[in-house]
């Protein structure tokens, strides 16, 4: 018997042959679930894709695939869900299946964490003979018109992530399953689902923040024992999660070109086109890939909101307090390059310098303004020598009131006279230079509050005596 279509050869003779069996899918730098169940819900949000993937219509009966997903943080942030339902048609031989799928991580840091995955599901498998072009149809040794059969199917997975690395190795098809067809004249042929192997390897660079591009390079290795390895090698730019443009190798196979765009922040529209290589070109026709997905608003705890918002805040206060303080510290050396800064300039200094002073703080900026305003104390030329510092606070749990309606006031008891007055921080910080004396009285004064009053006593070395205070308010 003389059979006119190549791939009915294929499909007869499979039994006996090794090849690899696992779709060919060009999306998979943007859902590697597909391959391997372990990075199911690594988008935390919830995901649907869907993706057609048309193969060499140069050919009668060339490879159509087709795909949905499904998948997300759905029970809770450490375990992924999954729905993956595919078809498959090449030439008389087409199957359909549909996968439940899991993952779980381990955390060992806030960006560093270990991902297990498993999917479980279906397979049918058929051939369609009636769709073959034959020269005997009586032939005994052919199949009936159509034989399908369902099989167990389980994939299995493992991902490391490590901020901008993601290492992944898969098994698809662990179960190794035999299907068996039977001929008109009952012989016998089968088809393995043969157990593959699937590495995985991707880093992320991100550019300077101006840019907002990032680079990401990834390589992906299929291995199916008794047939040759394949490797696919894609480099992909992304600006702004907005758009992406890249470029995959398919060694001895093909070269392509992926392009994208995301929408709303949710909706994503993708196209690949394979460029085949070698002799086959001239007849193969067109192979591409469309990608449509929907990525769903990820639903917050009440906690996790206040915790953003809190965050949020934060940043911006830093944000504005680094701007100020870089402009404080230009003032700063303005004055200092003077040959004779007055007293005066040096004293407005730091009343500028003690809105921002803060032992504790870790930034560089920081750091340097503290050491200014000591340097500014060194250099008072014997008059400002002596400092004052303490904190305001109030009672009734009002800490963080205003306190720009307070006034500290200093007078000299032997002379009565007042010789400085300040305000607080809104922190309730504050700090007084003096002249060298003996005795002086501190007032502090606040509307709706009792007014504090205290004389104090300086004692020590003038030029290196720092003092103290805590004073709190009551109304």
């Amino acid at each position: 018997m003389k059979k006119v279509l190549t791939i009915i050869v294929f499909i007869l003779a499979i039994g006996a042959l090794n090849a690899q069996q696992v779709p060919m899918f060009n999306h998979y730098f943007y859902k590697p679930m597909v391959y391997n169940p372990a990075f199911t819900g690594i988008d935390e949000a919830p995901h649907l894709m869907l993706i057609n993937h048309t193969q060499w219509t140069g050919f009668k009966g060339g490879p159509q695939y087709n795909l949905l997903t499904f998948d997300g943080n759905i029970i809770n942030k450490n375990t992924g869900l999954g729905v993956i339902i595919s078809s498959d048609r090449k030439g008389v031989n087409s199957r359909v299946g549909g996968n439940v799928s899991y993952s779980y991580k381990i955390r060992f840091k806030e960006n560093i964490f270990l991902r297990l995955g498993l999917s479980v599901g279906a397979i049918n498998q058929s051939i369609d003979y009636s769709k073959a072009s034959i020269e005997n149809p009586n032939d005994p040794s052919l199949f009936v018109n159509s034989q399908n059969k369902t099989t167990f199917d389980a994939n299995a997975g493992l991902a490391f992530v490590a901020k901008g690395l993601e290492i992944g190795f898969a098994a698809p098809q662990i179960a190794n399953n035999k299907i068996n067809y039977v001929s008109f004249n009952d012989s016998r042929t089968f088809y393995t689902q043969s157990r593959h192997y699937i590495g995985s390897l991707k880093y992320k660079f991100i550019l300077p923040k101006k840019t907002d591009i990032s680079i990401s390079p990834q390589i992906l290795t299929r291995y199916l024992p008794g047939a040759p390895v394949q490797y696919d090698a894609n480099l992909n730019f992304d600006l702004k999660n907005k758009f992406w443009i890249g470029a995959t190798y398919k060694n001895e196979y093909a070269v392509g070109l992926n392009l994208g765009v995301t929408l709303f922040k949710k909706l994503s529209i993708g196209y690949s086109y394979d460029y085949i290589t070698g002799s086959i070109n001239r007849y193969s026709g067109l192979s591409h890939e469309i990608m449509l997905s929907f990525k769903f608003n990820k639903k917050k705890t009440k906690t996790e909101e206040e915790k953003e918002n809190a965050e949020l805040e934060k940043l911006r206060a830093q944000d504005l307090n680094k701007i100020l303080i870089a402009r404080l510290l230009k003032k700063i050396e303005e004055v200092l390059d003077k040959d004779n800064p007055t007293p005066q300039e040096i004293q407005a200094l730091m009343e500028e310098i003690s809105s921002f002073f803060d032992d504790e703080s870790t930034d560089p900026n920081q750091e340097v303004l503290n050491k200014y305003y000591q340097s500014l104390k060194n250099q008072a030329h014997g008059e400002l020598n002596v400092l004052i510092k303490g904190k305001i606070s109030l009672k009734d749990n009002l800490s963080n009131a205003d306190y720009s309606d307070i006034r500290i006031t200093v007078i000299d008891l032997s002379t009565k006279k007042t010789i400085a007055t300040s305000n607080p921080s809104k922190y309730g910080k504050y700090f007084i230079v003096l002249k060298p004396a003996n005795k002086y009285q501190i007032i502090v004064e606040k509307e709706g509050y009792k007014t504090y009053s205290k004389p104090f006593t300086l004692s020590g070395t003038a030029e290196s005596y720092e003092m103290s205070q805590e004073i709190t308010l009551d109304k």
